[in-house]
């Protein structure tokens, strides 16, 4: 098996709909993908840290998707409440 190049990777910015709210979200496919694994983010760490870009990026060289989204809109982000609700 080889692995995809970043050339040969589908970079889609996606929306996430859940029930009646949309959450932005990044979706990369690269060619022939086995799955699709999704990185639901929401205590602290989101979509663009480096640390999530960096394991996404070693998923899709094993030709696998990724699907990653804040569960908190931006506004709903600002409030650290929010962040770390329990």
């Amino acid at each position: 098996m080889q692995g995809a190049t970043m050339e040969e990777l589908l970079y889609l910015p996606k929306r996430v709909l859940i029930g009646p709210q949309t959450l932005e979200g990044e979706l990369v496919l690269p060619p022939r993908a086995q799955a699709l694994i999704v990185f639901a983010h929401g205590s602290g760490s989101g979509r663009r840290s480096p640390r999530n870009l960096q394991v996404a990026h070693a998923l899709n060289e094993h030709r696998l998707g990724t699907l990653l989204f804040d569960l908190l809109r931006p506004e709903e982000a600002l409030d650290r409440a929010n962040v770390f609700d329990q």
